[in-house]
């Protein structure tokens, strides 16, 4: 299947050229071959175990976007109690309140050796602690160091957001999900 969806997402973006379609960062992966995309059912052979499933949050805010209801540990302590956040492709990290951002990302990050939990719909989707860390080789591309700087794909959710937490794209490549558009 050819990816061709940016003319239609990017029609008339530059003044100065209505008519030039720019590509979005979805057309991008997708060409490189870092996402794939698949429309209709999910695709079994990509993933084991079963498919879990989890109702849109009832929460407003949330409700009008994927919204869910997650609660995270960090080890054995609760750091975020069950509440309504959205599952966002279009956000690159993981963004949670800044009280339990504090205790995601550690008082030191050389010390920070604990899996975090997500608990989403009785299911628990575990992030050991390497894959918290953004990938080493990518520092740059924050405007970052690449010599021993360690940088966490946890972030803290802006305190106006009307969200408890956003589970972006760093979430989103670790566990495979099927967004069911019948239950929204």
């Amino acid at each position: 299947m050819s990816w061709c969806h940016h003319s239609i997402l990017t029609r008339n973006t530059l003044a100065d050229d209505p008519t030039r379609t720019i590509p979005t960062v979805t057309d991008f992966l997708y060409e490189q071959g870092t996402i794939e995309l698949t429309f209709g059912e999910p695709d079994y052979t990509k993933f084991t175990g079963n498919t879990k499933y989890t109702p849109i949050a009832a929460t407003l805010s949330s409700s009008r976007f994927w919204g869910i209801d997650q609660g995270i540990t960090y080890g054995t302590t609760t750091i975020l109690h069950t509440t309504a956040g959205i599952v966002d492709s279009g956000s690159t990290l993981i963004y949670i309140a800044s009280d339990v951002y504090r205790w995601a990302t550690c008082a030191h990050v050389d010390q920070c050796s604990t899996e975090l939990g997500f608990h989403i719909g009785g299911e628990t989707f575990i992030l050991i602690p390497n894959a918290q860390i953004w990938p080493r080789s990518l520092n740059t591309r924050l405007n970052g160091s690449i010599d021993g700087v360690i940088y966490l794909i946890v972030a803290d959710v802006d305190t106006g957001s009307r969200f408890g937490f956003i589970n972006g794209y760093a979430f989103l490549q670790r566990f495979y999900s099927a967004f069911e558009g019948s239950s929204r």
